[in-house]
């Protein structure tokens, strides 16, 4: 099954890229979390971008990942790996200052459980729909404002995630490296879960290269094990 949307997926980027190649962007990003509640997400992804007329803009993405995570069930605490494919396409609306991005797509998951749970929503191999909303701008203080929301329709996970990051080197852009700090605020929520998330963001964005690297980090709490920590590293490059 991964196969096959893997085939699918990359006939959407080869099908966007190939209609006005030499207009076609294409960036990679990668990177990883993880808290100290057994939760983790690592993933590694591309994104072909097509320009068709000014605003618009059509999108195709490709993301492998592997989740882990535990949850209680009645007096026992259930360990789960999930590795995972998804395909997301639509459309960007761009700006000298801002964009926004609609996607949908779907996402196959093989997820273990231990001990096995036969009622999990996920569990097994799974194929469910996504939809994805992103949006993005910066004000004139060079500050950078950006917002991205998904639902999956497998689990009925609602996620969230506001960022606000503030340029605070190499205003005149003379040298190769950009220093920005900033703060993000996550929400994550199902019918059997949820938590909430805020930490601070360290990026260096390196401009003739057009590539950045992130740490974040912060505070954490999840309605089944309360409070904790978390941190992560991302990792982005435009070709």
């Amino acid at each position: 099954m991964i196969g096959r949307l893997a085939v699918g997926v990359f006939a959407v980027v080869a099908a966007l890229a190939v209609s006005r190649a030499d207009a076609a962007e294409l960036s990679a990003f990668a990177g990883g979390e993880s808290d100290t509640r057994g939760q983790s997400f690592s993933y590694l992804g591309i994104d072909v971008t097509q320009p068709v007329r000014e605003p618009l803009a059509l999108a195709a993405r490709l993301l492998s990942s592997y989740l882990t995570y535990k949850f209680r069930e009645g007096d026992e605490i259930v360990r789960a790996s999930s590795p995972g494919v998804s395909v997301v396409a639509g459309l960007k609306l761009r700006w000298p200052k801002g964009a926004v991005g609609f996607f949908g797509g779907a996402e196959y998951r093989d997820t273990d459980l231990d001990p096995d749970v036969r009622t999990a929503a996920m569990r097994n191999e799974t194929l469910s729909g996504i939809v994805q909303f992103e949006a993005s701008g910066e004000l004139p203080s060079r500050t950078l404002l950006g917002y991205f929301a998904s639902y999956n329709t497998g689990d009925d996970f609602v996620y969230q995630k506001a960022t606000a990051r503030q340029q605070v080197t190499n205003f005149d852009y003379a040298r190769p490296n950009t220093l920005l700090v900033g703060v993000e605020l996550m929400y994550g929520r199902n019918p059997d879960y949820e938590f909430v998330g805020v930490g601070p963001i360290i990026e260096l964005y390196n401009v003739p290269g057009v590539f950045s690297v992130n740490i974040h980090g912060g505070y954490r709490h999840d309605a089944t094990f309360g409070s904790g920590v978390y941190g992560g590293l991302g990792l982005w490059k435009r070709f």
